[in-house]
């Protein structure tokens, strides 16, 4: 009975106000809210569906406490997951900088050093049905030289390091030859400088070679990497270093 008076009281007061607009005193701002707030409240309290309940300063403390502490803790986890994956990153560039400055072994690596350069590439790097074996080098500005078809040029100021392998079949008869399956890499080590051999298109790109090898026949493919203007006089020290996805080895060429 006594919310129904006071929901009555409500409605007769809004008719009354709306008929006497005229009437109305002015009010600021901040005492329209006040009114409104407490109307509200007044209707929240007697609802039957609402729960009305009076929280103490203590609970409230104890509710801005735990959101506080649940907002910090959230921060701290992006924070450190952030430095985590910041620390990776700058571990994984310091070795991978040290590698190509230095020409210091990747620590990343596992590396079977070969002890003769004449060693067949291949059967290290868990290649089956061929056989790999370092030819030659040799330092140029345009590899195929005297080409009238695609070439590789070398940069304003540096060289071409070509290096040369040959490619047969193990056995006595043909072989189809995919060596772009084994996601080879070549690392090239001159006078204590490593460089990465490049990605080019070239058909007998030792890295990406796809071809039938005739049984007897040797294929000649190539690694080429860019150095400083250096002549092959100049190179003191030539290590190759070659990955696939099973297994690395380094032969010490000169």
């Amino acid at each position: 009975m006594k919310k129904g008076k006071v929901l009555c009281m409500l409605v007769m007061s809004a008719v009354l106000l709306t008929g006497c607009v005229d009437a109305m005193p002015d009010l600021t701002r901040e005492q329209s809210g006040m009114i409104a707030e407490y109307a509200a409240s007044l209707l929240l309290k007697y609802s039957p569906s609402y729960n009305y309940k009076i929280v103490s300063e203590e609970e409230i403390a104890a509710a801005k406490a735990a959101e506080q502490e649940l907002a910090e803790s959230q921060m701290q986890e992006e924070t450190g997951a952030s430095e985590e994956q910041m620390e990776s990153e700058n571990l994984q560039q310091t070795s991978d900088e040290t590698f190509m400055e230095t020409g210091e072994t990747d620590p990343y690596d596992s590396v079977m050093y070969l002890s003769s350069s004449d060693a067949d590439l291949a059967a290290e790097l868990g290649i089956n049905d061929i056989i790999i074996k370092y030819q030659s080098y040799e330092v140029c500005d345009s590899y195929p030289q005297n080409s009238s078809g695609f070439s590789v040029d070398a940069a304003q100021g540096k060289k071409l390091l070509i290096v040369h392998f040959d490619l047969q079949s193990s056995s006595d008869e043909n072989v189809e030859c995919n060596l772009f399956d084994y996601d080879l890499k070549v690392r090239m080590n001159v006078n204590g400088t490593t460089t990465k051999a490049l990605s080019t298109m070239l058909p007998n790109e030792l890295m990406s070679y796809m071809d039938t090898i005739p049984a007897g026949e040797m294929a000649d493919v190539v690694a080429v990497a860019e150095i400083n203007d250096l002549s092959e006089t100049d190179i003191e020290s030539l290590v190759l270093t070659i990955s696939s996805n099973s297994s690395d080895c380094t032969i010490e060429l000169k």
